[in-house]
């Protein structure tokens, strides 16, 4: 059955930690040697966390499903991956890239280590703040995924997630009418009958079947 591939929010956010706070035991006592960069960190990093995490949570989509939850759409998986196709993709946007990172690696290297305490520290209070704060939600939602954006996909794998009409009772197998009117076979992924015109989500692709769920009624209270 077609998949999107996709990877756990929290993965990212403890390699991030693990990274910035292993920086900070590489410098021993010349962080703690100076303070004042290890509170400009915390301090600089604590808004721009909870702003991120703003954003994301207005990105996370499908929360009410009872197949495929909590998932952020996006382009890359990763940092490493948006860096990595930035280099693929052009030249052009390479050289600037890579000369951010020698300049940033040099300024480092030439002060003492004060701004590569200030880096560590942000970057490690950025990741413990994230982490704490999508601990919380998966506690109460479950877990909390990114996901490659499939939306303007071709295929199966662009099938999945787009939202239909049932013209033909599932019960559990019926027809529902997609994007662009075309007709699709379609089985309930519960096992449940869904109604002419109620509407569905397409939550795995097999062959020329669609396995689909209804929509929750956001009309209903609470809902």
């Amino acid at each position: 059955m077609a998949q999107v591939k996709q990877t756990r929010v929290l993965r990212n956010l403890i390699g991030l930690g693990l990274l910035c706070g292993g920086l900070v035991w590489l410098l021993g006592d010349r962080a703690w040697q100076t303070p004042d960069a290890l509170a400009w960190g915390a301090a600089l990093a604590l808004p721009g966390t909870l702003l991120h995490w703003r954003y994301l949570a207005r990105r996370i989509t499908r929360r009410d499903r009872r197949y495929e939850r909590n998932k952020i759409p996006v382009n890359y998986l990763s940092a490493f991956e948006a860096l990595a196709a930035t280099f693929i993709y052009s030249y052009y946007l390479a050289i600037p890239v890579a000369l951010g990172i020698v300049v940033v690696v040099v300024t480092a290297g030439l002060s003492d280590h004060w701004w590569t305490v200030l880096g560590a520290c942000c970057g490690l209070t950025w990741a413990v703040v994230l982490t704490a704060r999508i601990l919380v939600y998966e506690w109460r939602h479950g877990a909390l995924y990114y996901q490659y954006d499939n939306s303007n996909w071709t295929g199966a794998e662009g099938m999945l997630y787009q939202c239909g009409t049932v013209v033909q009772p599932l019960t559990p197998a019926g027809k529902v009418n997609m994007p662009g009117g075309v007709l699709w076979n379609a089985v309930s992924q519960s096992g449940e009958t869904i109604d002419n015109g109620e509407p569905v989500e397409v939550v795995g692709v097999q062959r020329l079947t669609l396995y689909v769920d209804r929509l929750p009624d956001t009309t209903a209270p609470g809902g």
